[in-house]
């Protein structure tokens, strides 16, 4: 095995160690997790009310919004909104379905929807006694599959879209709350 001349084990040094000077450098100020850190340590999530006509989507959401935020882990849910450092509250104000497509023997027929929900979010502070941030509108939109592809060419029938549009509010809720979340939990300021 023949050696390296010096100068060139000598350039291979520094270049590595330069190389790993910068590597090393260039994460130090990197830190796993959220490092904002949060104005509250407890949280109370008031039932999900509904002024909207999204059927049974009050229920989800709520479940919802209280499994994003154990799964966070960076607040603790309390179960009053007196032991609690700030109470959230939401409201769901409109849902809409729009066509997304017709069917192709029946221009006027739609055959999927476009399922939009609506919630206005506030967050109390309980300890000062106003709105971190109050009725923030923040909306999510879904997508129910009437028509099946895999189906006889005959007309979709509405329990089709009944149970199309029950199996999509699920995913629904399911986005809306973690978008909820995020508003909370996510650096904010007064808007």
């Amino acid at each position: 095995m023949k050696m390296l001349p010096h100068a060139l084990r000598a350039t291979l040094l520094v270049t590595f160690t330069v190389l790993a000077t910068a590597f090393t450098s260039a994460c130090k100020s990197y830190q796993l997790g959220n490092p904002t850190e949060l104005p509250f340590k407890t949280i109370y999530i008031k039932p999900v009310s509904n002024d909207s006509f999204a059927p049974q989507a009050q229920a989800l959401l709520s479940t919802q919004i209280r499994s994003t935020f154990i799964r966070d882990g960076r607040t603790q849910l309390v179960t009053s909104a007196e032991t609690a450092d700030a109470v959230l509250l939401v409201n769901l104000t409109e849902y809409q379905r729009a066509a997304a497509a017709t069917r192709s023997d029946d221009t006027a027929t739609a055959a999927d929807f476009d399922l939009t929900l609506s919630a206005e979010v506030s967050l109390f502070n309980q300890n000062k006694g106003d709105y971190f941030f109050q009725e923030r509108i923040i909306e999510e939109t879904s997508h129910a599959y009437v028509s099946n592809p895999y189906q006889s060419a005959t007309s979709p029938e509405t329990q089709d879209f009944l149970q199309s549009e029950y199996q999509a509010m699920s995913l629904l809720t399911r986005d809306l709350a973690r978008k909820i979340t995020d508003e909370v939990l996510s650096p904010w300021e007064a808007k």
